[in-house]
Order: structure tokens, then C-alpha cells, then sequence
């Protein structure tokens, strides 16, 4: 997580301007005095929120021993860190409205060196209860060397040891490293912290940092993960025949991960053709995800109710699962919470390229872990979006995204307002889904991301209800219209079959590029299955031949802004940005061909233009279905705009009606409904509008 996320007051969001009377100025008339707008009630609750927050002195997640041996702090933090936990500090919180603190709790320099804090943190977390708060501890993923191994000295065997026995660090910061995931005994270690977290001081979240290893030539290579390496191996391909099938040798036990003949070696690889290296790819990507699921189950042992975070982040174009072992599927069913903790991906319209930069593939597949977001939104922009786009997990011990911010904003007050009877129980609605296939994505180091990232912009901007899927969601295809597989280049025969049988059944299936011309293994294969296009029993195979770029391939400087993972990888090996996510130059086209496969057209059509965001939900509970649209463009507020939705619900539509930060009160809006559809104008917005439907 970025260091430096709590650790000062931020600035309050909005800067209120003090008018003076100077001489020579003008007054206002009556009649100009009577034209300024009247306040919204979120802008006078955020105001007076703010005006409380002044003088508080906030919470943070690092120890202050950390920041002193790290450097880069203020020089006054001593006094802060002693104000912070004092109860009339706390008071002063939670009279201002504030509902959720993150504690330093564990990072890493060893229990016994953190017992004072630990203790500090039970009473403070006792006194934040007793006002109506609730409690995240914090946990570091890291092992300090001058602290840890010092109290206790067998800690060092736990460490990471690369192809040349040296130790792992964290990034530039040489004094802490990291423990192997493989370690059970590091685990034991973490987990005696964990119980004090849980059953002494009560925590209500416990949020898990640096979830991720390190790239290549950085990865552990010690005695404990070789010999997990050849149990995977062996799971996997259990008879002489199957090793020599996959490897051309005759025992598993042969088999060695590569080693790297110099250090900047693996940044020359662009795709993954050796058979043992695919493998240890995915041997690491699940290395790490049982670490992560072992601690996940063991909190929820001691307290189902409390919500786990992890700070695996979220998707991005380039390959994750080769750089850091992060491969969310893994993941389903134990998180929480996903942190994204990223640079360069900030919600907004690049101001180089014109590229819309946003979240929203990462919401998606937080969406399908059940993974509510962390996300800092003190931008009304990214505010609007998660509240689009982010699923609210219903772990009670979380307290809801807009209250893990201290921060108030009118659209923060709107979201904070409606949080309970909007935003959660929510589910999505996709009439078609992107196929990220795990050789395609896993093989290729950037390649694949490019025409994959380029077809979800256009799904994207031109507001086509879309989900992201995995391998291991093959079995969930039927739900949806049409299947995408943008330059999937490695598609297995297994799934080959799943997608023929969804054609067969009525799906439209929609390949670019050179999908399927490889198997699983990365093996060429001589024909390939899925082309031509053509007819396949009830439904089609489309082929779009380009997802043709429209950005500048070499542009201004807008690399090094990018960080996907702060502190700890530098970027070393080339991909497509951020600000790189232009619209193809054929982006009218491949819109079109999507919306032709579609055999019952789209769930929602609207007017809205190419700089608007949308995400189409509905409510089981509520019999309600939710639109909401975003507007990137902060210098043009969207004039209105038609929309027609098809009713998710059976019945008749009782209402439609606009709610928005930029109104007191929701809007009833005229509708017509046609059969299935129902059709309404959405108001002009300055940012963000949610329109909702109750049948």
C-alpha cells in the first residue's frame, strides 16, 4: 500500500474562497445575490463535516518506527503519532461523522519489537467501539531483517532465496524481505498475531499488504519451493506419459526451473514458449494464492464476521500473473476486500492522448470474486465510479467504501446517504463476456493485453453491459449472449469445445486476430477450430481480422507514470500505459459487429456521448434495476439524454427515478414502456446520475 495514503492530514476536498471587499470592487446586486445557486444538502453536509475534521489528527497504518528507518517523513511525526490515539482525538472523529480508523498493527519488525503497539491498538480499538467506529488492523507482508532476525534469529530460514541464494527484498528498502510463501512455519508465525487481532483487540477488518512476489530473476527458488514445485508437477501430470507428453522427459523429478544467465535477462522475454517456465508461472500464481487463502480461512476460524482486504490490486495491460503471481481467480470466495493501491490509473480523460483511464476492468473482476474495493475517494470522479461500479460485500465487519475515507465531498455525502439502500445486494447485468484465457494472458508478457484492453474500451465507451471471464468460468458462458475472444491466442481444447457447444446452443461467438491459433501448452495448431467464421448450429462464429490502434505507440513520456505496484517493481519491461487506452481507429466497426451478435439486442441503449461511463445493475430484494452513468468530461456537464432499458423484472414498471449529488431529492422521471423495454430521458448531470427502476 502507498506509505504515505494516511499518513498526514489531507487537504479538505473543496477549497471554500473567502470573498473580500477591496476597494473599487463591486458589490452584487440583489438580483445577482438571488441567482447564485443554492446549496445542495450534500454540499452543506460535506461543508459542515469539514469544518469538523479541521485540527484532527488521523489515523495511520505505518508504525512510526518504520517511517524513521525508511526515511521521507515530516519532522514532526513523534507529536502526531501521540496525538493520533488520544481519546479526545478519537472523540473529535467520531463526532465529525467518522466511522472507520486503520491501525499500524504488524509490519514486519517482529512481535515482540510491536507488542507496545499491539497493546496501543486494543485500547484505542476499545475506545473507537465504544464511539460507533469500527476497526482495521493493519498487516505487512514484509520481514524486517534488523529487527525480525534479531528477536528471532530462525525467522531467516523463512526468507526467499533466488536462483543465487541471496535473499528477496522490498524493492529499494534492502532492510526488508520476503518470507517464502511455501513456509508453513511463517504462516504459524502470522498467525498468533493474527489471533491477538481477532480475539484481544477485537478487529472488525484486517487488511493484508504486498500480496504479490516479486519478477523474474527475483523469484524464490529455495529447497522448499523446488520440492513444491515438483509435488505441483506431479499432481498435475501423474504418469510417465503425461511428463513426456508436456516436458519430453521421462520424470517429473527431472525437471528444473530456468535460471537466468544475467539479471535484466527475463525483461528481453515477450512470450513464455518452454514448457517448464508456463508451469512455473502458474505454480507461482498458486503458491501464492494459498498463502493468501490459508490466512483468510484461519481469520474467518476466529470470526466469520470479520471482513478480510488484500492488496492483490486489479488488472491492467500488462501480464500480472508472470510479474508478480497475482491471478485473481485463485482468489474467489477468500476476499473480502481488494485494494488497488495503484499510480497512473486515476479515473480521468488523459490529457496527453485523450485516452479514458479508469478502474473499471478491476471492479469487474472484483465484482466476480464478491470483492468489494478499496479505493481512495477523495476525487469526485473516482467517488462516482465505485459507486457505478464497486460491489459492497455484506461482511459486516466492513464498514462500506465511502466511510473508509475521512474525506467529505458532495458526491462522498450522496454515496455515504444511499449506501444501504442502493449500492448493496447488488448484481450485474452482461449480455456478453471478454474472455481473458489463462494461456493467452499468462504466456504472452504484453501482447494479448493490447487487443484484450482495446476491446474493453470499446464495450466501455460505447456502454455495452459486459463481464469479464476466466477459465474457471467456462461453465457460467451460457448466460450470455456473446462471447469475446480479442486476440486470444492460446485457447484449450477443452474450452474450444465449451465455446463450439455455446455457438451450437444459439451464442454468437466474436474472435479477432489470431485467436485459437495455439493450444494450451502454446503449441501451433495446423487447423483452426474456431475459424472460419460461419454458422454453427443455432448460432455464429464472427471474426474481426484487426483491432486496428489509434494511439502513439511512442508517446510523451507517459510510461514512467504508471506504477502498478508502488514501492516494490520498478517497470522494467515495455507495455501498453494507461494513457494508451485510446478507442481503436475501428472502434464504430468492432462496436457494431458486437451489437449485431447480440440475438436480443443490448439490455440498455442510450445517447449519452463516448466521454460516459455506464453500469447497468439490479436489486433481487428490491425488484429495482439501477443504470448509472459517469461523465469524464469535467468541463461539459452532459446535456439530456434518451435511454431504453429491458426490464430485468416481470410486471409492469411502477417507477422511474433519477437520483443524482447534484439534486436534494430524487427526480421522477416520464416513461414509456414497449413490450419489455422501457424508455425515459435522463436530466442534465454535472458528473454522476443513477436511474432507478422499480417494478
Amino acid at each position: 500500500m502507498s506509505t504515505r495514503t494516511f499518513t498526514k492530514t489531507a487537504a479538505a476536498a473543496g477549497f471554500f474562497l473567502a470573498f473580500l471587499v477591496l476597494p473599487g470592487a463591486k458589490l452584487l446586486s440583489a438580483q445577482e445575490k438571488t441567482n447564485t445557486p443554492t446549496p445542495t444538502r450534500w454540499e452543506l453536509r460535506a461543508k459542515q463535516k469539514n469544518e469538523l475534521n479541521q485540527g484532527i489528527t488521523w489515523l495511520t497504518h505505518e508504525p512510526l518506527d518504520f517511517l524513521m528507518r525508511r526515511g521521507d517523513h515530516f519532522d514532526d511525526e513523534t507529536d502526531r503519532y501521540r496525538k493520533m490515539c488520544d481519546p479526545d482525538n478519537l472523540k473529535r472523529m467520531a463526532d465529525a461523522g467518522i466511522r472507520y480508523g486503520r491501525l499500524y498493527f504488524y509490519k514486519g519488525l517482529g512481535r515482540e519489537y510491536e507488542r507496545p503497539n499491539m497493546e496501543q491498538d486494543k485500547r484505542t480499538a476499545a475506545i473507537m467501539h465504544q464511539l460507533g467506529m469500527k476497526v482495521d488492523l493493519y498487516m505487512g507482508g514484509t520481514m524486517f531483517a534488523e529487527t525480525l532476525y534479531h528477536e528471532l534469529p530462525e525467522a531467516r530460514s523463512w526468507e526467499q532465496r533466488d536462483q543465487n541464494n541471496q535473499w528477496v527484498p522490498y524493492g529499494l528498502q534492502t532492510f526488508r524481505h520476503y518470507a517464502c510463501p511455501n513456509e508453513p512455519a511463517y504462516r504459524d508465525y502470522l498467525k498468533t498475531i493474527l489471533k491477538y487481532a481477532v480475539n484481544e483487540v477485537h478487529a472488525d477488518q484486517v487488511s493484508f499488504d504486498n500480496i504479490m512476489l516479486q519478477p523474474e530473476p527475483e523469484s524464490c527458488r529455495c529447497p522448499r519451493c523446488l520440492k513444491a514445485f515438483h509435488d505441483f508437477l506431479r499432481q498435475r501430470y501423474p504418469t510417465p506419459a503425461a511428463v513426456r507428453r508436456r516436458f519430453g522427459l521421462a520424470d517429473v523429478d527431472w525437471v528444473q526451473p530456468n535460471e537466468w544467465a544475467f539479471p535484466t535477462q527475463p525483461d528481453g522475454i515477450t512470450v513464455l514458449n518452454d514448457p517448464v517456465l508456463q508451469e512455473w508461472v502458474r505454480f507461482r500464481c498458486e503458491s501464492l494464492a494459498h498463502y493468501a487463502n490459508d490466512l483468510y480461512d484461519y481469520v474467518k476460524s476466529l470470526n466469520p464476521n470479520v471482513s478480510v482486504l488484500f492488496n492483490i490490486k486489479g488488472i491492467y495491460s500488462y501480464n500480472r500473473y508472470w510479474v508478480n503471481a497475482v491471478y485473481h481467480p485463485l482468489y474467489a470466495n477468500r476476499i473480502d476486500v481488494m485494494s488497488f493501491d495503484t499510480g497512473g490509473y486515476d479515473a480521468r480523460i488523459d490529457a496527453h492522448t485523450g485516452a479514458l483511464v479508469s478502474q473499471i476492468r478491476s471492479y469487474k473482476v472484483a465484482r466476480r470474486l464478491k470483492s468489494s474495493c478499496e479505493e481512495p475517494l477523495q476525487d469526485d470522479l473516482r467517488c462516482a465510479m465505485d459507486m457505478a461500479f464497486d460491489y459492497e460485500t455484506p461482511v459486516t465487519g466492513n464498514p462500506g467504501v465511502p466511510f473508509t475515507t475521512h474525506v467529505s465531498t458532495p458526491t462522498l455525502e450522496f454515496y455515504r446517504e444511499y449506501l444501504d439502500r442502493y449500492y448493496r445486494g447488488t448484481e450485474s447485468v452482461a449480455d456478453v463476456a471478454v474472455l481473458h484465457a489463462w494461456p493467452s494472458m499468462a504466456y504472452s508478457i504484453s501482447d494479448t493485453c493490447v487487443p484484450t484492453t482495446l476491446m474493453e474500451q470499446v464495450l466501455i465507451q460505447h456502454k455495452v453491459p459486459f463481464d469479464i471471464l476466466f477459465d474457471e468460468d467456462m461453465g457460467q458462458i451460457g448466460r450470455y449472449q456473446e462471447i469475446i475472444l480479442p486476440g486470444q491466442e492460446c485457447v484449450g481444447d477443452a474450452q474450444v469445445q465449451k465455446l463450439l457447444e455455446f455457438v451450437r446452443n444459439g451464442g454468437t461467438l466474436l474472435v479477432t486476430g489470431n485467436t485459437a491459433e495455439y493450444n494450451q501448452w502454446r503449441e501451433r495448431r495446423h487447423t483452426n477450430p474456431l475459424l472460419p467464421a460461419r454458422p454453427e448450429g443455432k448460432g455464429r462464429i464472427v471474426y474481426l481480422p484487426e483491432i486496428i490502434r489509434a494511439d502513439v505507440q511512442s508517446g510523451k513520456g507517459t510510461a514512467a507514470e504508471e506504477n502498478a505496484e508502488p514501492g516494490a517493481t520498478p517497470q522494467r519491461s515495455a507495455r501498453m500505459t494507461p494513457a494508451q487506452w485510446v478507442l481503436p481507429k475501428n472502434h464504430e466497426a468492432i462496436n457494431q459487429a458486437v451489437v449485431d451478435g447480440l440475438s436480443r439486442g443490448l439490455s440498455i441503449e442510450t445517447g449519452a456521448p463516448l466521454t460516459t461511463v455506464m453500469d447497468l445493475l439490479f436489486r433481487p430484494d428490491s425488484r429495482e434495476t439501477m443504470a448509472h452513468f459517469v461523465n469524464f468530461d469535467r468541463a461539459n456537464p452532459l446535456a439530456p439524454f434518451t435511454v431504453t432499458v429491458r426490464k430485468q423484472f416481470s410486471g409492469p414498471v411502477k417507477s422511474v427515478n433519477c437520483l443524482s449529488p447534484d439534486r436534494d431529492q430524487p427526480v421522477p422521471l416520464t416513461f414509456q414502456e414497449t413490450g419489455e423495454r422501457v424508455t425515459f430521458t435522463v436530466p442534465a448531470t454535472k458528473l454522476y446520475a443513477m436511474v432507478v427502476i422499480a417494478q
